[in-house]
């Protein structure tokens, strides 16, 4: 079992609702080697939240073709990752608290801009 805190967490916000009160369930995307009770551990020990239930599936990254000169190809694809969905015992009213931070949004933007999330096979 790794140590509960170095499970990267990242919480994935919904587009389709904006109402952020009253929020029983919330996802999440990890590392595939993240289990239910360290979700939940994390959850509880870093957040103070009371989980419910842990629900998991995990997700295959997306291939893709990058298109060279004279028609040949390199097939890439993105990480695997696992999503997390987690049940709270008591809805949370204050949903932004787990909002990326600035700094995590413009890593993320660096990344996609040199394409470093690809690994070529």
């Amino acid at each position: 079992m790794a140590h509960v805190l170095n499970i990267p967490l990242i919480p994935l916000i919904p587009t389709s609702s904006n109402n952020t009160n009253n929020v029983h369930e919330i996802a999440f995307k990890t590392v595939p080697s993240a289990t239910k009770l360290e979700i939940k551990q994390l959850l509880q020990s870093f957040y103070g939240l009371e989980v419910q239930k842990v629900r998991t599936l995990n997700m295959k990254g997306k291939t893709k073709r990058v298109w060279l000169a004279k028609g040949e190809s390199l097939v890439g694809n993105r990480p695997d990752y696992k999503k997390a969905y987690v049940t709270l015992k008591n809805p949370l009213s204050n949903y932004p608290i787990f909002y990326p931070s600035p700094a995590t949004i413009v890593h993320d933007e660096y990344m996609k801009k040199n394409k470093k999330m690809m690994t070529l096979q």
